[in-house]
């Protein structure tokens, strides 16, 4: 089957795109979409594009914009659905498939690990109506290149308790009312979220307010392409000053200056480390933060790289946005392979290379 309209998402990012490589999908004709929550902070892997969607976007709090990471082609198959044998097709059955950045865990409604729900994440069921208006624009550049409609199911079950699934928590998990059969799968065209689609068990994205997108999508006649990113700034720091990493202890590194970034700004960035004195097989663990005011802090995911003989040449990569008040840093710590090894080991050289939008 041949693609038709525009493939390219005007203004997203093919960094990780994945329809060329070794997990490319199925050329089809989208005419419905499917829309999950990635139950994290950050841009995922997605196992290097093994169960990549169609399109992340990745909410800038401080901007009040989506950013938007493309994987596939508009018009290929992506890998965010369970698609078990002998079942029904759900990643090949003309879905085009969304993941947004936050989560929609009625646990997490207010707050996440330390983080606060509307300055560091989105909480999917409460989002605020430019991130729901960022979405809204997709949902109708879709309807008017590809065609699929500016509808959605009715029932969205929260991802907690819902009185319309008494007894059941998270009532949109699992075989749920709201769950399409094969025959209603087959047939729908327009859009649902992953709690709706047969063959698979995750509830996601919860109770949002997808007839709201629906309704802002419908308002705009005539919606603008959006701007293009303006040209970002570079982010290039460089040091060979010596830094001692005890075991077992984190230590913020000072890459010619110990804030990285500082202000409201968006941003991807690779630490690269060398380093010498380690044992194979030990393990390195490396991590972004951002320094509130207040003292406090919002951890990245940890990133582990081993050890090897010789020097260790360790890359820690992270994307992210940091608030007006608040300073990125990155911070590091040695394990051994060894239990009970006390020798240090050194950083000969730090780099940090990346991009970043104010």
């Amino acid at each position: 089957m041949a693609k038709t309209g525009p493939q390219k998402i005007p203004g997203a990012s093919q960094s990780y795109f994945y329809g060329s490589g070794q997990y490319s999908g199925s050329d089809m004709e989208v005419n419905c979409g499917v829309v999950h929550t990635t139950e994290g902070r950050t841009l995922p892997s997605y196992n290097g594009g093994a169960m990549a969607p169609t399109v992340t976007g990745v909410p800038d709090i401080a901007a009040k914009k989506i950013r938007w990471y493309q994987h596939y082609d508009v018009d290929e198959s992506a890998r965010a659905l369970a698609n078990k044998l002998g079942g029904a097709a759900t990643n090949t059955a003309n879905a085009f498939q969304i993941e947004l950045v936050g989560t929609c865990d009625d646990t997490k409604k207010t707050t996440w690990s330390g983080s606060k729900a509307g300055v560091d994440y989105i909480y999917w069921p409460d989002a605020p109506d430019w991130a729901l208006t960022e979405v809204a624009w997709l949902v109708r550049w879709l309807h008017d290149n590809h065609g699929i409609p500016l509808t959605c199911v009715k029932d969205w079950l929260a991802y907690g308790k819902d009185a319309r699934r008494p007894g059941i928590t998270p009532a949109s998990y699992g075989a749920s009312p709201a769950r399409m059969t094969f025959s209603q799968w087959q047939a729908f065209k327009g859009w649902c979220g992953h709690q709706h689609v047969p063959e698979n068990d995750h509830g996601d994205p919860g109770s949002m307010d997808f007839a709201r997108v629906i309704q802002i999508a419908k308002g705009e006649p005539e919606p603008s392409t959006p701007q293009e990113d303006a040209v970002p700034n570079t982010l290039g720091l460089y040091d060979t000053d010596d830094r001692l990493l005890a075991p077992g202890k984190w230590t913020t590194l000072t890459v010619e200056k110990t804030d990285l970034l500082a202000g409201a700004a968006a941003y991807e960035a690779l630490v690269n480390l060398t380093v010498t004195g380690a044992a194979p097989g030990g393990t390195l663990q490396g991590r972004f933060y951002h320094l509130r005011a207040d003292g406090s802090r919002w951890d990245s995911g940890i990133v582990e790289r081993l050890t090897t003989s010789g020097s260790t040449f360790a890359d820690f990569p992270h994307l992210g946005s940091i608030a007006a008040a608040e300073r990125l840093r990155f911070e590091v710590a040695y394990f051994p392979a060894t239990e009970g090894d006390t020798k240090s080991v050194t950083v000969t050289t730090s780099r940090v290379r990346g991009l970043f939008w104010k």
